[in-house]
């Protein structure tokens, strides 16, 4: 609201009424009602005076701010100073070692303005400069961006005729490497003043290994570049920096912006993510996905001290294009009932109790037991007769767990239950990426809670745990009962100084006690050896953990369209068993072939043998037999065959490895950009170019 007129109108009345006043009065006396006509008369002129000058006043404030206001306003905002954001540079992720994963990328959209009176000048043959040159033009744009040259000439040619002032040449924006060859292309060369070219810029955000951990990094919004998933939206206030300001003047003819206020380019955050696990993880984890016919599936790769997350990836399949996309963080928000990999929580409440040891029988009958008005079954029929604790483990039976915490937890599952959160992992906790799921345990005494629901809770049924939460619980185990929270990124740096480090958090210092761990390390590490876990060994180190089988009931049904019972498995364990560096879960649903040991062992044993043979400990003590050391580097498909030294000349990386190749541009300062992953295709530079003219390459990759 413009209060100015108001102003003026309150000025005039308190001039009336000081005039009025000094009026009546005569060398500080109130002038008599006999002397005061001739005052009063000159009060009357200076009253008119001042009516008349302050309407004359207000008559042109109203004529300025209605009449002419709009006009006034556009040429205030012609030739005096606009403020103008300019956009802070988001920051980067990167892997733990500092290899790019999300970057913001320049691309641009390429326009003409067909106006240039240049493209007008007629040159010797009495055709104009765009005329002489416009097929070499349409040309060019052709053999560079694909289409038909005719294509390009017509929109060209009508462009030119109906003197088109921002012709756009391509319809999507172009890459960096698209626009540096482009801007040499005839008439283009002679750049925005002769040659009517100019981009507009446009920044996106491009992830150089493709969909590798895509949904743990993230995206941002078309629209904003905020982080809408994964840690581009945990750290989306550190990531996308702070705004500048900038005012525009005209001088000499030309708008020159001048700087009022720098932007603050956003920090970097460095995640845990090894780059060389990771490429491991999702290409096992596809092929056994794709082999198996499964719906979806995870794996998930921690360190045991810290928690730190070195691999993560989810696969979903989509109907429609018939390929797995990481449409889902399925690690940390699927709430899946675990089936048998909840065995372990089971017995150690048990074990923690006093109820049962090491040395505990059970008669696991003919392999099934009735609880209330349900019968429980063994995936062997027969039964496993009266059997220790370890060997109920080692064959995972269903019986034996149930009837041993039925046994001593029927009269009070309450005692039972608490002994289930005393453990800790089923503890609410605030993980960094948005959206994870939480542990639901049934509480005795509600409506849900049934004469069956402790047995059948005792095997992983009636209970929801997402992955990630069952890998906090097996890795506290391997980690002498401190269980840590799982954790995505290193430290974040600000202008490439550590700003600030992410530190190990404990979710309890002790899930149990000394005993009672030992004797769960051996019954695990007897899992893997004798029991249902076989397919887990590898000739590098020893495991231990526990294989998981449960149904899948949905919507009342556990049939798919065929009729079929569908299932889904898990393999939780963690290696070395003897001294753990790290914890791996694997996990696949509704697989049409297959089972635990095919699916996620194959998973579980690429994944950790990449995993320990980049560890420092592998490096100093290799073993010196059973396994040698070329076996090994096989299996190490980022580091081997690169020891080379400074090269002057682009190699061909056609049939290469991904990440070999990336390993040799990035040693030469090379930006990379990939479409796909697995093994490269196509490369956007040809071999034998210099390395040292060469900024950015684009590679595309297929799996093979």
């Amino acid at each position: 609201m413009n209060w100015l007129p108001y102003l003026w109108v309150f000025l005039y009345v308190a001039l009336v009424i000081i005039v009025f006043v000094l009026a009546t009065f005569k060398k500080g006396k109130k002038i008599s009602n006999g002397e005061n006509k001739p005052f009063l008369r000159r009060f009357f002129l200076i009253y008119v005076c001042i009516t008349f000058a302050f309407a004359a006043i207000i008559n042109q404030i109203v004529k300025i701010q209605y009449e002419q206001g709009e006009d006034l306003r556009k040429y205030a905002n012609r030739y005096y100073p606009q403020a103008d954001t300019i956009p802070a540079k988001r920051g980067n992720i990167l892997s733990h070692d500092g290899r790019l994963l999300s970057s913001s990328i320049p691309y641009y959209d390429l326009y003409m303005d067909m106006r240039v009176e240049n493209l007008k000048t007629l040159e010797d043959n009495d055709k104009t400069y765009f005329e002489n040159h416009v097929g070499e033009l349409a040309d060019s744009l052709a053999q560079r961006l694909g289409g038909k040259a005719s294509d390009y000439e017509k929109k060209l040619r009508h462009g030119f005729k109906t003197g088109t002032a921002a012709l756009k040449l391509y319809p999507k924006p172009v890459s960096y490497l698209d626009y540096i060859a482009i801007k040499q292309f005839p008439i283009l060369r002679l750049g925005a003043i002769q040659g009517g070219f100019y981009t507009k810029e446009r920044i996106e955000r491009d992830r150089p290994f493709g969909s590798l951990a895509e949904r743990t990094i993230g995206g941002v919004y078309s629209l904003g570049g905020k982080g809408k998933s994964g840690l581009e939206s945990a750290y989306d206030s550190l990531l996308k920096g702070k705004d500048g300001l900038a005012i525009r003047r005209r001088k000499a003819g030309k708008n020159v912006q001048i700087i009022t206020k720098a932007p603050e380019d956003g920090m970097d955050v460095v995640s845990t993510i090894d780059i060389d696990i990771q490429e491991v993880a999702e290409q096992a984890l596809r092929e056994r996905l794709t082999w198996s016919q499964s719906d979806q599936g995870c794996v998930i790769l921690m360190e045991t001290a810290t928690g730190k997350i070195r691999a993560i990836s989810n696969l979903l399949w989509d109907e429609k294009t018939k390929q797995y996309y990481e449409s889902q963080n399925i690690a940390v928000a699927n709430e899946i009932e675990p089936g048998s990999t909840f065995k372990t929580a089971s017995f150690l409440v048990a074990m923690e109790d006093g109820y049962i040891d090491s040395t505990t029988m059970v008669d696991t009958q003919d392999g099934k037991m009735k609880f209330a008005d349900r019968w429980m079954r063994d995936h062997n029929h027969r039964g496993f007769g009266i059997a220790s604790v370890p060997t109920v483990m080692y064959q995972s039976s269903n019986v034996g767990v149930s009837a041993l915490i039925h046994e001593h937890y029927g009269k009070n599952p309450k005692k039972f239950v608490d002994g289930i959160h005393r453990l800790g992992f089923t503890k609410p906790i605030k993980m960094e990426i948005p959206g994870h799921g939480e542990v639901k345990i049934k509480t005795p005494g509600k409506r849900d809670w049934y004469g069956t629901t402790l047995p059948w809770m005792s095997i992983g049924y009636e209970v929801q745990v997402p992955p990630i939460y069952t890998l906090m619980l097996y890795n506290a185990i391997a980690n002498n009962g401190t269980m840590v929270k799982p954790i995505f990124t290193e430290k974040i740096l600000k202008n490439g100084e550590v700003y600030r480090t992410t530190k190990v958090e404990v979710i309890n210092p002790k899930i149990a006690s000394d005993k009672t761990l030992g004797q769960m390390r051996g019954i695990l590490e007897g899992v893997v050896k004798y029991g249902t876990a076989k397919n887990m060994q590898s000739p590098l180190f020893t495991s231990a953990g526990k294989t998981g089988t449960s149904q899948i009931f949905e919507k009342g049904t556990k049939k798919n369209k065929e009729g079929k019972t569908r299932h889904q498995v898990t393999f939780c364990g963690y290696f070395p068993a003897d001294n753990p560096l790290y914890t791996c879960i694997v996990y696949a649903r509704d697989y049409k072939q297959g089972g635990t040991g095919s699916i996620c062992g194959e998973v579980y044993k690429k994944v950790a043998e990449k995993a320990y043979i980049l560890n420092t400990q592998y490096k100093e003590n290799a073993p010196s037999s059973g396994w040698n050391l070329s076996q090994a580097k096989q299996l190490n498909t980022s580091k081997t065959e690169l020891d080379i030294a400074a090269i002057s000349e682009l190699p061909d990386f056609k049939g290469m490895d991904i990440s070999k190749a990336l390993y040799i541009l990035e040693n030469q300062d090379i930006k990379v950009k990939i479409t796909g992953s697995g093994i490269v295709k196509t490369q956007s530079i040809l071999p034998g170019t210099p390395t040292e003219d060469i900024q950015v390459i684009e590679l595309t990759c297929e799996q093979p």
